[in-house]
């Protein structure tokens, strides 16, 4: 069987230097590093975490948690986090069934997962369950949980408030009032503050169309395409009038997109659309959708580091990261 002595060998180092290389626990020069790497390759060599794992009471094993695997919005937002992980010696699981929340709980607990990453609003676990991990050691970094206990875990959140801010004045300045906002969520679940930005900007600008033109999902909506396609049809069913829509998201503008076009409405000549997150898709709908950008990779990458301080420090952070407007062709003056 290898050891770490013979990898300490073979690459000329001391059996330390090769610890401080597996762990990521001490900076080591790049042309030792690869000599140590090197090693380990030709020789076969498999590190026994869980002895590691008992020495240092660390797993290096964290998970990430998600309620919508489709949108492509957390394929780059991952990528990235596993990325700087992988850098720091973590293994890193995705769990991505909304229906299976407690089970991955459950899971990271017995486990003794060193982090969690959940990318979910709080409807589908909630603050028992996060007192319940937290109790077992376990870091969390959450996301999409507004009203998080701030000394319980750490959180990143897109500052959707401001961004919505500026979405409606955009319209507003383009001659647009009555302006509607299709989401798969609910604002009875005060989890969104794209709900509440957009309900605070009609009282601001005393929009007369109030909330009628706010048409929400229902437990079993999500925000996908299918979704945005059948919240569309429900706004065109209410009989209200309407000139701009503001979608959750991009995938939820590029379902209305359909809905509206199958009903004889031109975008943006008839009805603006405005949506969230451009994704890749964004620019090539027809016309390019305007929307508001995230840095995907900064997200994920920021996540990270901020959990792994919180592993290594035991302390909470938040951060509330900035959107980009990105105004393309799907949004106009009113005529």
């Amino acid at each position: 069987m290898v050891t770490r002595a013979d990898v300490a060998r073979l690459a000329g180092v001391s059996t330390a230097t090769v610890s401080y290389v597996l762990n990521h626990t001490k900076h080591i020069s790049p042309e030792t590093t690869k000599r140590v790497m090197d090693a380990v390759r030709e020789l076969d060599y498999r590190p026994d975490f869980v002895a590691r794992s008992l020495s240092q009471r660390q797993t290096k094993q964290l998970a990430i948690f998600m309620d919508d695997a489709t949108n492509p919005l957390y394929g780059e937002i991952i990528r990235s986090f596993e990325e700087c992980a992988s850098e720091k010696g973590y293994f890193v699981s995705i769990c991505a069934s909304q229906r299976r929340f407690q089970e991955y709980f459950d899971n990271a607990i017995s486990r003794r997962l060193d982090g969690l990453f959940i990318m979910a609003p709080p409807r589908h676990y909630g603050a028992e369950t996060l007192r319940r991990v937290a109790g077992r050691g376990i870091r969390v970094i959450t996301s999409g949980y507004y009203d998080v206990d701030r000394e319980q875990c750490s959180s990143i959140e897109n500052d959707f408030v401001s961004a919505m801010r500026k979405g409606m004045l955009h319209l507003y300045d383009r001659g647009h009032r009555d302006i509607a906002f299709l989401t798969g969520l609910t604002s009875s679940m005060q989890s969104d503050m794209r709900i509440r930005g957009y309900v605070a900007m009609l009282e601001s600008l005393r929009l007369a169309c109030g909330t009628d033109l706010l048409v929400e999902g229902s437990p079993d909506f999500s925000t996908s395409m299918d979704d945005g396609y059948a919240l569309a049809r429900r706004l065109m069913e209410r009989g209200k009038p309407f000139t701009a829509v503001i979608c959750v998201n991009d995938l939820t503008a590029i379902g209305a997109y359909t809905a509206f076009t199958r009903a004889g409405l031109r975008i943006p000549e008839d009805v603006a659309v405005m949506g969230f997150d451009d994704i890749a898709f964004s620019k090539f709908t027809n016309p390019p959708l305007t929307t508001f950008a995230i840095d995907k990779r900064d997200f994920g990458a920021r996540a990270f580091r901020m959990l792994y301080d919180s592993i290594q420090n035991g302390e909470t952070t938040h951060y509330v990261n900035p959107l980009t407007f990105i105004e393309r062709q799907s949004t106009a003056v009113w005529r």
